[in-house]
């Protein structure tokens, strides 16, 4: 296949839960968003949840966007995001895609997002890729301290872009997971290769990573798009202090849970890295005074990951997406 002028057929997805607002704000985007050259779009949204919520959110819009492309919603009740991404999938695969993108409910798209993307995947030889996160502009009514960590996220972000740019390339991401708030990949992954988002995992996160874990375990080329951006609006309670910890806590516990049932050895070096965290944490809270817009969310995070990886020795699961939150 010549991904340069073989036509594509893309459908473009959101997983949510109970936030219309930030769901209308997306959609939005959506309608704004150019089209990309030679390919038929079609933009998805998954709820997942009992009950839809945010159907009429999406009537609203009516069946096809500002920009004409077709919009659809499903609700899927089986709780947990991987079965809404796998129901994303599935609803790609009969709609006849050669791509699926995610995006986040929280998310808004730039306007050339699309076009980026796909230009990143026609001139690769990629089946997976991924691109930045950009922290969306504060809105103004946010607390001193919740200005604060909206800083150090906006920053911490930059930061990741930044790395991203110098390790990866359009065939190589040099080790920066790709995860589903900027994702793009084959359909052919689900039908021919047989990886899925892991329906075991139901609330604890890190699906996406294990996702990207399987993908460059099968021998299959990623890449990374580093222009392609998608700005997150993070909403109050997400910018405190605690739950910054909470979100080291519990995607820590995830990552080395992973590792130890693929890898007890690897896992275990996790462990030792317990001290050195430790060491780091006590530097940070040292250099917040000068630094407070990067070591904030450092501490947080720190914290969180300290945790995260000792709870495991009292049992202590993440079950972090059982609680909804931005709504």
């Amino acid at each position: 296949m010549n991904r340069r002028t073989t036509p594509l057929r893309i459908t473009v997805a959101t997983l949510t839960r109970r936030r219309p607002e930030m769901l209308d704000a997306l959609v939005e985007s959506w309608g704004k968003m150019l089209i990309p050259e030679n390919t038929v779009l079609r933009c998805l949204v998954v709820e997942n949840d009992s009950i839809p919520h945010s159907q009429t959110v999406i009537e609203a819009w009516g069946a096809k966007l500002p920009n004409g492309v077709p919009l659809d919603y499903v609700l899927e009740t089986e709780p947990g995001i991987p079965f809404g991404r796998n129901r994303a999938a599935r609803e790609a695969i009969a709609d006849s895609a050669d791509l699926l993108c995610f995006v986040d409910d929280d998310e808004v798209v730039a306007r050339d997002w699309l076009e980026k993307l796909v230009d990143g995947y026609r001139n690769s030889s990629a089946v997976l890729l991924g691109a930045p996160l950009r922290a969306a502009q504060p809105s103004g009514s946010e607390t001193p301290l919740q200005r604060l960590m909206l800083h150090n996220i906006t920053n911490r972000y930059l930061g990741k872009e930044k790395a991203a740019a110098r390790r990866a390339t359009l065939n190589e991401t040099g080790g920066v997971t790709i995860v589903t708030n900027n994702w793009l990949g084959e359909t052919r992954l689900f039908t021919e290769h047989g990886i899925w988002f892991d329906e075991k995992m139901r609330m604890t996160g890190g699906t996406d990573a294990k996702f990207y874990a399987e993908t460059v375990a099968a021998g299959l080329p990623v890449g990374w798009v580093e222009d392609a951006f998608v700005y997150e609006t993070i909403p109050p309670d997400r910018l405190s202090f605690w739950y910054q910890v909470a979100r080291g806590r519990d995607q820590s516990n995830t990552h080395l849970r992973r590792k130890l049932s693929a890898s007890p050895l690897k896992a275990a070096l996790g462990f030792l890295g317990a001290p050195f965290r430790l060491i780091a944490l006590l530097g940070a809270v040292v250099l917040l005074p000068f630094q407070p817009n990067q070591r904030y969310i450092q501490i947080a995070r720190l914290m969180g990951w300290l945790v995260g990886v000792l709870g495991i020795l009292v049992g202590y699961k993440s079950a972090l997406y059982k609680k909804v939150t931005g709504h």
